[in-house]
């Protein structure tokens, strides 16, 4: 695996990015004056994200996946992980982390929230599967988990313990709803949904068992990201960026970006960062301008 991708942006429009040459990365961030440094060179790179609200960014990497702490000053330190078992990095919230350990068995995996400054942890889902994907809603009241063969939704405060987990839709194995986030009311659920022969953006209630369809007929590559303010979504789709209103999937705009990879919202969800064939790029929210990063 070799070039250059976004991971993430954090809140001052500060870009965190991956220049990978076989199995080494160089994590470089760049100021929004385009101020670039090199952060830390990590082995094994999967992904990195910043904890919100900090300079701290949390890198998943090594075999068996491993978590670790990377200050702003570059310095790396170990979070959580084990020679014989996978912990790997689900989601970021201010000041824990999600993730996923197979402790038990590869097969079985365990969803757990950690307090990253304390230690402290709970795990919101321990009855084994093979957990693919994982979104907790603002509140962290509810996560959606996303398995081989089904979605569930976990309520960490039911009324009583039957609450705790419930299905949401059975899924195909190699298809169904993924790229999963929650709207900033902790109650609805995005997800892109792969068909047979197409994809769509689709919505779930938790107040309502079925889903509704946003924006139907898009190609089998197409993924939704939804803005941190829940008002827009992205869908990446082979020739660039199609914007969409959340609450009625109404098309707005859309960007040139050619074969669009990954895509990031800025906090402020005014602009996203994507990396395409010609490289990182811009992108506003507003306009569908682009310019290069």
């Amino acid at each position: 695996m070799s070039g250059m991708r976004v991971l993430d942006v954090d809140e001052r429009g500060r870009l965190l990015t991956a220049a990978t040459e076989g199995d080494q990365s160089r994590l470089v961030e760049t100021d929004a004056k385009g101020n670039s440094r090199e952060l830390a060179v990590v082995g094994d790179l999967t992904l990195a994200r910043y904890l919100p609200e900090e300079r701290t960014v949390v890198v998943q990497h090594g075999t068996p996946a491993r978590l670790s702490l990377l200050r702003a000053n570059g310095k790396m330190s170990p979070l959580l992980g084990a020679p014989d078992h996978d912990t790997e990095l689900l989601g970021v919230l201010p000041g824990r982390i999600v993730y996923r350990a197979n402790r038990r068995h590869r097969l079985l995996y365990t969803v757990v929230i950690r307090n990253v400054l304390v230690g402290e942890e709970q795990a919101v889902y321990d009855r084994g599967g093979s957990v693919l994907e994982a979104a907790v809603s603002a509140n962290s009241r509810h996560i959606a988990i996303r398995m081989p063969r089904k979605l569930v939704l976990v309520d960490t405060m039911p009324l009583t313990e039957d609450d705790h987990v419930r299905l949401i839709s059975p899924e195909p194995v190699d298809a169904g709803h993924r790229t999963l986030a929650w709207l900033p009311d902790s109650q609805r659920l995005l997800a892109t949904e792969y068909g047979p022969e197409s994809a769509a953006v689709t919505r779930w209630n938790v107040t309502d068992p079925e889903w509704s369809t946003l924006v139907p007929d898009l190609p089998l590559s197409a993924t939704a990201h939804l803005a941190p303010d829940g008002r827009r979504f992205a869908v990446a789709l082979p020739d660039g960026i199609s914007l969409h209103e959340t609450e009625t999937g109404r098309y707005l705009r859309s960007a040139a970006v050619p074969a669009p990879t990954d895509v990031r919202w800025t906090p402020d969800s005014l602009r996203l960062v994507v990396t395409g064939a010609g490289g990182i790029s811009w992108v506003e929210a507003e306009s569908g301008a682009v310019k290069a990063a």
